[in-house]
């Protein structure tokens, strides 16, 4: 019976702690994947329907010009700019970070259950709550960026 040597058994070792850690970023690149294609669709939509009723979410926002449109202009755009660079993976990052903003200062302003009329407060409740747990998968993806199956070619993910 052949007995190893040190170097060879640091060798297996450490072949072996790689492998696992290959495994684990695949897995974690599955995870980031599935949190960018889980949560743009709702921005996408959003977008969309904002875009296509232009006017009233303008009136919404203040006034159907001046700064009610500058303001719904600026969403529409976050929304469908960074929706699109989540399900794609391009910067991935800095839309995660803008749309985690973006989220905090709509999840106040529309969503703020504890100014709500009574007949609201429920409804406003699960928004804002539903809101947190998309500010916990934007910061996911923020901190780890977008995993390998990206088009930025690369994994952006930490290590």
């Amino acid at each position: 019976m052949k007995t190893s040597t040190p170097r060879e058994t640091s060798v297996s070792s450490s072949t072996h702690i790689a492998a696992g850690d290959n495994a684990a970023r695949l897995s974690d690149s599955w995870v980031l994947l599935f949190a960018r294609l889980a949560i743009a669709p709702l921005f996408l939509y959003s977008g969309i329907g904002k875009l296509l009723a232009f006017p009233a979410t303008a009136a919404r926002l203040g006034a159907a010009d001046g700064i009610g449109a500058v303001l719904a202009a600026g969403a529409t755009t976050v929304e469908l700019g960074c929706g699109l660079a989540l399900v794609l993976g391009l910067f991935a990052r800095q839309a995660a970070v803008v749309l985690l903003l973006f989220t905090i200062a709509a999840t106040l302003m529309f969503h703020n259950f504890w100014a709500a009329p009574e007949a609201q407060v429920v409804m406003q409740t699960i928004n804002f709550l539903k809101n947190l747990g998309l500010l916990g998968a934007l910061a996911l993806i923020a901190f780890h960026g977008p995993g390998s199956y990206a088009m930025s070619g690369r994994s952006s993910s930490r290590s």
